[in-house]
């Protein structure tokens, strides 16, 4: 190891050395050698705690920059890419907010407040969900589960506002460790704000359910056909990027469009299959294609004029 030999030092100097040598039982050469590098060692500033605002103002902002870098990386919006929020994204974003770009900067760097208005404005613009942009808790983009007792009926769903006019996608997950799990966007026609809803229980659009599965998925297609007047529908399938892609690990953290990239998502008839009484890939076999005949059955409704009810 380097060594340093010292000369002409200060009688009194050496003397306090020697004292703090005995002090401390250890040898002369010991007690330089701490001594310097206590010294020399760096001293690290400590960084002074956060507040509770200051560190909720924080938060929300490094959640404010991934969304718009979800945004980008999804394809939402003018610019598609994966780098992180530049200065271009905040002035596009205020554009449309009608928010100070340099208010959203601040916001994104935890200098300034997210307010919940503005937190509405983006979940008005984007579809995000205001709740977690302000508290972190739940999903980035909100999911409405369906088909279940605990979930949104088909009726809420497909008519939220009779005012209102909607084009609903039916997206079937084809293939992977998810294979049959059904996604619909419903997105209304003049505003395009889109809502996602997830059937994750009543049934799944593939062979080898039971009586309460088939029961439910016959339910589901039975009001699409007696509505069918009403809805514009369309139908695709997704098709996982590798096959043990896990589904749950993307729903909730991207913005719908990233469904309807065309290297995933492609149109399909397997809905204008199965309301015609087909069966898309022998989903109803073992006993099951009656229930295909009673859908095939049941009376769709005429499209009704303007003004006239539904």
């Amino acid at each position: 190891m380097p060594k340093i030999q010292a000369r002409n030092i200060d009688e009194a100097l050496y003397q306090r050395i020697e004292l703090s040598a005995m002090k401390h039982e250890r040898s002369l050469e010991g007690e330089i050698r701490i001594a310097l590098r206590d010294y020399y060692t760096p001293v690290v500033p400590q960084t002074p705690a956060l507040s509770l605002r200051e560190r909720w103002q924080t938060e929300a902002g490094q959640r404010l920059r991934l969304l718009i870098q979800r945004l980008n990386e999804d394809g939402f919006g003018p610019r598609t890419r994966s780098d992180n929020a530049g200065v271009a994204d905040f002035v596009h974003l205020g554009g449309q907010l009608g928010t100070s770009p340099g208010l959203l900067m601040d916001i994104a760097e935890g200098r300034a407040e997210l307010t919940p208005e503005t937190a509405g404005k983006l979940e008005d613009y984007c579809g995000t969900s205001g709740s977690w942009l302000l508290s972190g808790e739940g999903k980035m983009f909100p999911l409405v589960t369906l088909g279940t007792y605990s979930g949104t009926s088909w009726q809420t769903f497909f008519f939220p506002d009779e005012a209102d006019r909607y084009v609903f996608e039916f997206i079937r997950i084809g293939g992977g460790r998810h294979d049959g799990t059904l996604l619909i966007l419903r997105q209304h026609e003049q505003s395009g704000h889109i809502t996602v809803g997830l059937v994750t229980e009543a049934f799944v659009l593939s062979g080898g359910m039971g009586s309460g599965g088939y029961g439910n998925l016959k339910t589901f297609l039975q009001f699409l056909k007696k509505h069918d007047g009403a809805l514009v529908m369309n139908a695709y399938v997704f098709t996982p990027p590798e096959p043990d892609f896990d589904f749950w690990s993307v729903m909730g953290q991207h913005h719908p469009v990233w469904f309807r990239n065309i290297s995933r998502c492609s149109p399909s008839r397997w809905l204008q299959q199965l309301l015609s009484g087909e069966d898309p890939n022998g989903w109803f076999t073992d006993g099951w294609k009656s229930v295909l005949e009673e859908v095939a059955a049941t009376p769709a409704q005429e499209m009704a004029r303007d003004g006239e009810a539904q």
